[in-house]
């Protein structure tokens, strides 16, 4: 008589939910290296920043005699601070913020430094570090290299006096 038509097309809900579970799963192993990924991105670029910053010091004192001053980020790196035999520009631009949001600064003096490396020096300060991002940066530069201050600002050395 009547034939009943019976349409097997799609999915039964346990089907999905076993489907639904595998990309759980694998969610849940992909994330944390994805995360990780992304912070050891954030520390090379922080390290090329550092790399660079330090090369245009290095250079200025080069041309110069004297270390850039602590003044704005441009000054001495980026525009002429009327220095004698300044050949800059040391840097096409400061970086305006960290890759973790913060700030660099070109520090140089006595007070900080006497108190991180034991001598005058000139470091380059950055804000807003997370811990493990500090700790990659010390393992990958060195403990030498790489302090933090009382403020918890992360200071890397550009150079010091002997």
């Amino acid at each position: 008589m009547y034939k009943k038509l019976k349409d097997n097309r799609g999915f039964t809900l346990v089907e999905l939910l076993v489907v639904i579970a595998i990309i759980g799963i694998l969610a849940a192993i992909i994330a944390p290296n994805a995360f990780k990924a992304i912070e050891k991105g954030k520390v090379a670029a922080a390290e090329a920043d550092y790399k660079a910053i330090k090369a245009a010091a290095l250079n200025y004192y080069t041309d110069t005699g004297t270390w850039p001053a602590n003044e704005a980020a441009n000054t001495g790196f980026v525009v002429t601070d009327n220095v004698t035999g300044w050949n800059g520009p040391y840097l096409e631009r400061w970086p305006s913020k960290n890759p973790w949001g913060g700030t660099y600064t070109y520090k140089k003096g006595d007070s900080g430094s006497t108190l991180l490396w034991g001598n005058p020096a000139r470091w380059l300060e950055l804000t807003s570090v997370p811990d493990a991002s500090f700790s990659r940066l010390q393992a990958d530069l060195g403990t030498d290299v790489v302090k933090k201050n009382s403020d918890g600002t992360v200071c890397i050395l550009i150079s010091k006096e002997q």
